[in-house]
């Protein structure tokens, strides 16, 4: 069982109540609420955020072009280091794999840099982010058809550790977004819709720092993912953790809030990959792609189903 602290702490306790005293034999943590639960209690409010007061989950139509359109899929992939010559050379592999089928999107997740952030980094970057663009060109079906999403690391560019971070700064990505008109440099944590689907990505390597802060391990280190799932949707939180461990910027914390449960949250950490379905929402971890010998996640809509893909030499 994971310790949380105060901050975001929700827990619940069993016992009995006596003489004013309430003698506690079980401590634990509530029980996750399915979205349909939460649904069924609050009506088509609209949660998840963007520019409609009604949930897209109270489409119909939407939900049928979601389940039609079985072709649609996100390739997810954690660690880009666009310095690395290797990295790079993955990538183009990847691209001329689907290039006869282009992805719905591709999702980036960071470090976009191998090295933590220096004085040098941000020119460096700007240098690496005009490499992948000539690779992306290279490839006109997906130039045109595919949509990149860039979610900033924990040791990009930006203020420090604290969540949430905001997106890589523009004059970082300018001549990028010129050449890739179709991509998105967002925040840390994002927020997808896509028709039906609720879809939250967070870059941040969470599992080694809850296990550091946790009271007692699972016994068998295979568990400890189940078990940090568990823990964040119980909690309703994205970093329920002290915050000299994970600092919050207070004003935002709504934004790594999980409640109600949404349908897939990528947990884009460099512990190993896993996937792992509960109340109703699919976790996934594509682990670092340069760490785990370029493995990568692979998520279709339609069905909601998520496929361990791995790159191979030439």
């Amino acid at each position: 069982m994971i310790a949380l602290p105060p901050q975001h702490a929700v827990k619940s306790c069993k016992g009995w109540y006596e003489d004013s005293v309430f003698h506690v034999n079980g401590f634990g943590f509530p029980p996750t609420e399915p979205s349909s639960a939460t649904r069924a209690y609050y009506g088509n409010i609209n949660f998840f955020g963007g520019p409609s007061t009604t949930s897209v989950k109270a489409s119909s139509r939407l939900k049928q072009l979601e389940e039609e359109n079985e072709d649609a899929m996100f390739v997810i992939v954690s660690d880009v280091w666009l310095d690395s010559v290797e990295v790079i050379e993955k990538l183009n592999i990847m691209f001329s794999g689907y290039a006869a089928l282009p992805p719905t999107c591709f999702i980036f997740c960071g470090n976009f840099s191998s090295a933590p952030y220096g004085k040098s980094q941000m020119k460096s970057l700007s240098e690496s982010l005009k490499t992948l663009a000539d690779v992306i060109c290279a490839y006109p079906s997906i130039h045109s058809s595919s949509r990149f999403v860039f979610v900033p690391g924990p040791e990009d560019p930006g203020p420090g550790t604290i969540l949430p971070r905001p997106p890589l700064a523009d004059h970082i990505t300018e001549d990028f977004r010129q050449r890739v008109p179709c991509s998105v440099f967002t925040t840390n944590p994002c927020r997808i819709q896509y028709c039906s689907q609720e879809i939250i990505i967070v870059r941040e390597d969470l599992v080694n720092k809850m296990c550091r802060n946790c009271v007692r391990l699972p016994n068998n280190n295979l568990d400890i993912p189940n078990h940090f799932v568990k823990t964040i949707l119980s909690q309703g939180h994205l970093t329920p953790l002290p915050l000299y461990v994970s600092p919050v910027f207070w004003a935002y914390d709504y934004s790594l809030r999980v409640y109600p449960v949404p349908d897939v949250i990528v947990f884009a950490d460099k512990y190993d990959p896993f996937t792992i379905s509960s109340t109703d929402c699919l976790c996934v971890n594509p682990g670092s792609f340069p760490r785990s010998g370029f493995t990568f996640k692979v998520y279709y809509p339609s069905n909601r189903t998520v496929e361990d893909s791995k790159l191979q030499g030439l």
